[in-house]
């Protein structure tokens, strides 16, 4: 139990910021929200090997800035919940068709285009990663605002910094949930309870109700600033 208790203590929050003094920690935040989502955009569009070579650039910048493997894997787990997700919905599609046909529909024809997509969104995850990693929220709030400011001073709109809050709050909520998440884990085990369904049946409530709340801390505290 205590081996337990250590292990989940010392588990990796996705997305979270992780402090340090490399270029991309020193680089403004609005040019990484600007630059690093284009250029994801981009390579959606491109065929896929571009794709390809962009997740080995990522992985060697992740490795270089020493993101260990574990903090890596922890961000792109989403990508493999999306795989399994498609994997059931495919033999759903077999069982209703009532061919129980597995060989054409788990071909490379039926598939490609399943694993192509894969492979962009682990990409478009990386990125994240990277962002999430080398930039506080205040980091991220601020390159927000600057790059609203600017798009305002362009069209001659007044000052105001809805757009920067709304968005603000929305990407630091990533981070929050997995928070939120490692910390009711951690008081389950502690409290004598066992991974299984039943802990995901009692704790995803407590992770809605606890995230709703934060949420509405959080846009209570900008509104007063404000």
């Amino acid at each position: 139990m205590q081996n337990e208790k250590i292990k989940v203590k010392k588990k990796y929050s996705a997305f979270s910021y992780k402090a340090g003094n490399s270029f991309l920690h020193r680089c403004p935040a609005w040019i990484k929200l600007l630059c690093i989502p284009a250029l994801n955009i981009l390579f959606l569009c491109l065929p896929i090997y571009f794709a390809l070579g962009l997740i080995v650039v990522q992985f060697a910048i992740a490795c270089v800035l020493r993101f260990s493997l574990r903090e890596q894997f922890t961000d792109l787990k989403p990508v493999l919940y999306y795989a399994a997700f498609v994997l059931v919905m495919d033999l759903i599609m077999c069982f209703g068709s009532g061919k129980m046909n597995f060989a054409e529909v788990f071909s490379w024809d039926n598939q490609k285009e399943s694993v192509f997509l894969l492979v962009k969104i682990f990409c478009i995850l990386q990125s994240a990663s990277l962002v999430f990693k080398t930039s506080t929220s205040l980091e991220l709030r601020d390159g927000i605002w600057t790059i609203e400011k600017a798009v305002r001073k362009i069209f001659h709109l007044k000052e105001k910094n809805f757009i920067t809050n709304t968005i603000s709050l929305f990407l630091n909520f990533i981070p929050m949930v997995s928070k939120i998440w490692n910390q009711s884990v951690r008081a389950w085990i502690a409290r004598g309870g066992k991974k299984g369904i039943k802990m995901y049946l009692k704790l995803l409530p407590v992770l809605f109700f606890v995230g709703m709340k934060k949420a509405w801390n959080a846009a209570r505290a900008l509104q007063i600033r404000n």
